[in-house]
Formats: structure tokens, sequence, C-alpha cells
């Protein structure tokens, strides 16, 4: 019997070389296309980081804008609050000082109504004391130029009653109705509307005649007009100095109200 023949390795040995370089081939294949893309990725990669931060920066000037607006917001309302009150003190003062312009309206309308009874009273009640003569004059002369005035003003004929009763005061200047004059001249003169004029009047009686009759109403009067123009300060002056003067007189308990009214709408 012959020996038998042992089987060659070689065919198999080079199968396996050639699987194992098919396997190495295919590797390599695969290898190359990374290469080829991963320059692309990796501008990806930082084109996405660029937009990122640019997000990110855009976030934060966001809530810096944000932040920015709440703190003027605050500031706003804070004016808007400090004007609210502004306006809420405006708001009192003018009521205030309405409810002063109601008074003294008041005040005039009771002294229109009084007018009538009194005139007649006071007309009658004047007894010239002393007048010094002028040449050319009487007392009685004086009286008509007066009388005429006085009831030139009983009737509304304002503007006749100031003629009239400067032509007293310029042909009689020392007459002994020179106080009731400037006194009534005043009047005349707010009855008129025309403040400064009767404040005018008003404070020649005042400085010049502190022992008429009429001095404590000139002064109420004076510190009426004054208010009514705005000069508050001359008013409380004038007022004060009535009460201090003549604190027993009807003028001045008149002169304590406004007084009060005046101080309340400082």
């Amino acid at each position: 019997m012959s020996k038998q023949q042992r089987p060659s390795v070689f065919p198999v040995a080079a199968f396996a070389v050639c699987l194992i370089l098919s396997s190495c081939v295919t590797d390599q294949k695969e290898v190359e296309p990374w290469h080829q893309d991963k320059q692309m990725v990796m501008q990806s990669i930082e084109q996405l980081q660029a937009q990122q931060k640019q997000l990110l920066e855009r976030l934060t000037l966001a809530e810096k804008q944000l932040a920015d607006e709440k703190v003027a917001n605050r500031q706003q309302y804070a004016v808007y609050a400090a004007q609210q009150e502004q306006i809420a003190q405006l708001k009192d003062k003018i009521r205030r000082l309405q409810n002063t312009t109601a008074q003294l309206n008041e005040s005039r309308k009771l002294t229109k109504q009084n007018l009538d009874k009194k005139i007649e009273k006071i007309a009658q009640a004047i007894k010239p004391a002393d007048p010094v003569e002028v040449p050319g004059s009487s007392v009685e002369e004086e009286k008509d130029h007066y009388t005429a005035a006085y009831l030139a003003l009983k009737s509304g004929r304002y503007e006749e009653a100031i003629n009239n009763f400067r032509d007293l005061l310029k042909a009689h200047p020392n007459s002994a109705y020179s106080d009731q004059a400037y006194y009534w001249l005043g009047e005349s003169y707010l009855a008129q509307n025309n403040i400064a004029r009767a404040i005018g009047n008003f404070e020649w009686m005042v400085s010049h005649y502190p022992e008429s009759t009429k001095h404590a109403v000139a002064m109420l009067k004076l510190g009426m007009a004054y208010q009514t123009q705005g000069r508050s300060g001359e008013a409380r002056d004038i007022l004060r100095r009535l009460i201090d003067t003549h604190g027993d007189s009807p003028s001045a308990e008149e002169a304590r109200v406004l007084l009060q009214s005046i101080t309340e709408a400082q």
C-alpha cells in the first residue's frame, strides 16, 4: 500500500493572505472619505460656535437693554408720582383761593346791599367840624358838592360820582368831607373793577385821615383790594394793622375772617 499523500497548506495560506489584503483595502477606502470630510465638518463646527457666540452677545445686549428700560420706567414713575403730588397741592391751593374769592365776593355783595341803607345815615351823620375856609367857598357849598357826588354813587352813576368827588377835592382840598370823598372814590373805583385806582384812594385815605370814621372800613377794603391783586403779604399787613388799631369794630371782625382765609390759602 502506497503512503498517503498529506494535503498541501499553501492554498489555505494564500487564501488567508488574500482575505487580509482585501480587508486592508476596504479599511483604507473607508478612511479616505473621513479625511476628505474632516475639513468641512470642522468648518461647520466653527460656524456653529460663531453663531452661538453671536447669539450670546445679542442675549447679553437684550438683557442690558431690558434692565435699562426697567430703570428708566422706575425713574419715569417717580417723576409721574411727583407731578401728581404737585397737581394735588395746586388743586388744594386753587380750592382755598376760590374759597377766599367767594368770601370776598360775598363781603362785597353784602356791602353793596347795605350801601343804600347806610348811605343816607352816613350823609346825615357827617357834621363838618372846624372846616378850613377857602376863599370863595362855604360849608354849604362843600356839603352840596359832596351830597351831589354821593347821590350819584347811590344811583350807580359811578363815573359821575368819581368826577364830582374829584372836583370836590380839587375845589376844597381842606374840606371836612375830604376823608369821606377819598373813601367813596375808592368804593366807586371798586364798583368799576378799577382795583389799582381804588387802592390808591384807600391808601391815601388810610395814611392821611387816621381819625376818620371811615378809617377802619377803608383799611378793610384796602386789604380786600390787595388780595384781589394777589398781593397777599400787603393784605395781611393792613388787616393786622386794622385789628390792632380798631379791634372792637365790625371791620376788625371781618378782617379776622379774611386774614384766616388768606393764611390757610398759602
